[in-house]
């Protein structure tokens, strides 16, 4: 997906006239940038924002970057689940890319799109394989194509705000990218400067990150557990530091057995991505009052 188009290019993916798209461009509608030379560009996160609040419908997709959209792409949360359950399992990495993104065009908020869409697809997935109707292979490629899909819907997002950064990532051992790249997403849907430290980072290593980059919110995804005991007490090195510099740490995974966080400290944990982006919205509230 470009990261910056043309007035020409978006008049043209969306069937409008060029000189329709500057006047939206003068506007304000749609934010314009200018290079080096004083030629007006469009950053694609601003266009799909606009394309999503006027529910302008897209001539040619294909000039934006995007997949091309067929005619029975008007589908609902349900079905399109099912139907990028099927993609993932046969491999069709364009149909799974053109769901993802029909449906964030219809307005579905990326929360949602990882909860109703995405989570309950793998879930089917994880549950064919124990019943032997699919196999690793299958499961590994739709992460591989979900890991793709979502890093090209977190190019279509805007700029967040620099003066509210998360991060985190998942413990050491734990390999699983969907979860904190959904979770970097979900909070840049909600305003923050989020980013994805990646996977399998040592506790030890969290700490640093704490102290280094003074986040105002940290997250930790966590899918396995070694060793509870020594999870449990590393943790709490965590959570030391995050008091210590002020920062709101955030866990979730289906790792995190109600004993296990029975002994941690933490100030949120969620169940979903809509959980999580109601919890980063309320901190954001909350310290936009104090600030005020």
């Amino acid at each position: 997906m470009k990261e910056l188009l043309s007035p020409k290019q978006v008049a043209r993916a969306i069937g409008v006239s060029e000189s329709s798209l500057k006047r939206w461009c003068d506007q304000g509608l749609i934010e314009t940038v200018r290079t080096a030379g004083g030629h007006r560009k469009l950053p694609i996160g601003d266009v799909i924002r606009f394309l999503r609040e006027r529910k302008h419908h897209v001539v040619c997709p294909e000039v934006l970057g995007m997949p091309v959209r067929s005619p029975q792409s008007e589908i609902g949360l349900k079905k399109g689940c099912e139907s990028f359950t099927e993609a993932l399992l046969e491999g069709n990495e364009p149909l799974a890319r053109q769901i993802v993104f029909d449906l964030y065009l219809a307005k579905h908020s990326i929360p949602v799109i990882c909860d109703e869409v995405i989570s309950r697809a793998f879930q089917d997935i994880g549950r064919r394989w124990e019943c032997n109707e699919a196999d690793v292979y299958q499961e590994r490629r739709g992460c591989e194509f979900t890991q793709r899909i979502l890093y090209e819907l977190r190019r279509a997002q805007q700029v967040s705000d620099p003066s509210w950064k998360a991060c985190g990532g998942t413990i050491d051992g734990d390999t699983y990218t969907l979860p904190t790249t959904m979770v970097e997403l979900v909070l840049r849907h909600a305003e923050w400067d989020a980013t994805s430290l990646g996977v399998s980072i040592p506790i030890r290593s969290m700490v640093l990150a704490i102290h280094e980059l003074k986040p105002r919110l940290f997250w930790v995804c966590v899918s396995h557990v070694a060793n509870p005991d020594a999870f449990v007490r590393d943790f709490k090195q965590l959570s030391d530091a995050a008091e210590t510099i002020g920062t709101a740490i955030a866990v979730g995974g289906r790792a995190l057995t109600l004993e296990l966080r029975q002994q941690m400290t933490f100030c949120c944990y969620s169940e979903s991505m809509q959980q999580l982006e109601a919890f980063a919205k309320s901190v954001r509230r909350i310290g936009t009052a104090l600030m005020s």
